[in-house]
């Protein structure tokens, strides 16, 4: 991948105002082919897993319309092209609200997290919070990630809830902004979820109706702000940690490694991105997958929506992760948990483990 040599300013609250949209609209995608039961489902080479229309087409209308918007911008994403060109868009650059989200609306709370950000500059030393406005980014440095259907898996069989949208910018190679959209919810299919968020200004959840298409309605609606964790909580030594696991990839040796956390209540949840809202909505302590198979767009938007709560994340290594324009967009394992010191003592207790789970990446 060639980084990109040309420098243009895109302003921070039009960006997410425009995927938090592409991510909406992509959702309606998903739910028009499930509903329509011809879902073309096929398989990936090299076990790759599934592939359908609905992944597809969200792809092809995602990038289509970023790159009409934000032409040099770098924009990657999980499907080949050459799988989804044919389609045509169906979401018009001309449609899109850039307005859901203000400027003044993000430097609010911005202002509102300067005690919290102090805490976390001390953590995120390489991808500092910014201590002034972040009200912009320049695409020289940037790479969208796209995952246009995390948990195609659970879609085709039909576990709905656990399907996500996600859409996520790096800045010189680490998460900056993300969106994350469950199109289906628990109880009613027609309602979804969006969360959003950046370090600097935190993370928020709005409440998507597909029934809803008035103009008006779709920008009056609450945008809520999630108080982030206490960033200094330990748990005591004897914690039982609540675990998110694969409902699609649980094997023997996965629920071994898992367990040797112990005590531990694991919490069977579908999908990279919504393993990772639950992680960020205080569902669960923790999410590990201590194995190769994922990728940057299955975390850049996931990840900056722990970040934004305070949460730490790394790789088996226990570095932190980064997205490289140039990178192979290989995942070495990963560990979340609501705090560094919550991720300190999962990372003590996997010690006896630690060697042979990481000479898998050697």
């Amino acid at each position: 991948m060639v980084e990109n040599s040309n420098s243009e300013q895109i302003s921070v609250a039009e960006f997410i105002s425009v995927i938090v949209y592409l991510a909406e609209k992509s959702g309606n995608i998903i739910r028009e082919v499930y509903r329509s039961k011809d879902i073309g489902q096929e398989e990936k080479d090299f076990g790759q897993g599934p592939v359908t229309i609905a992944d597809l087409r969200v792809q092809r209308n995602i990038e289509y319309n970023l790159k009409q918007l934000y032409p040099t911008l770098n924009v990657q994403g999980e499907e080949d092209p050459a799988t989804y060109a044919h389609f045509p868009p169906t979401i018009a650059p001309a449609d899109i609200t850039k307005t859901l989200i203000s400027q003044d609306f993000l430097n609010s709370f911005h202002a509102k997290r300067a005690p919290y950000l102090d805490q976390l500059r001390k953590v995120y030393s390489e991808s500092s919070p910014d201590a002034t406005v972040f009200d912009k980014f320049d695409v020289k440095d940037a790479v969208v990630w796209i995952d246009p259907l995390d948990g195609t898996s659970d879609f085709v069989k039909g576990n709905l809830p656990a399907v996500t949208v996600l859409i996520g910018l790096s800045i010189k190679g680490h998460s900056r902004i993300g969106v994350v959209h469950n199109p289906f919810g628990d109880e009613d299919q027609s309602k979804g979820r969006t969360l959003f968020g950046t370090i600097e200004h935190g993370l928020f959840r709005i409440e998507y109706d597909e029934e809803v298409k008035d103009r008006e309605a779709y920008l009056s609606r609450e945008i809520k702000y999630i108080e982030p964790f206490n960033f200094t909580d330990s748990p005591p030594e004897d914690h039982s940690f609540t675990v998110a696991a694969s409902l699609s990839h649980f094997s023997a040796q996965m629920k071994s490694i898992i367990e040797s956390i112990h005590p531990v209540s694991i919490k069977r949840i579908g999908g990279a991105g919504n393993k990772c809202a639950n992680v960020a909505l205080g569902v669960v302590d923790t999410y590990m997958h201590p194995t190769a198979g994922l990728k940057y767009w299955d975390l850049c938007a996931s990840e900056i929506l722990i970040k934004a709560m305070g949460g730490y994340t790394t790789n088996v290594f226990e570095e932190r992760l980064t997205y490289p324009a140039d990178g192979d967009r290989q995942l070495q394992g990963l560990i979340i948990a609501r705090n560094p010191q919550y991720h300190g003592m999962i990372v003590r207790r996997l010690a006896p483990l630690m060697q042979g789970i990481r000479a898998f990446f050697r």
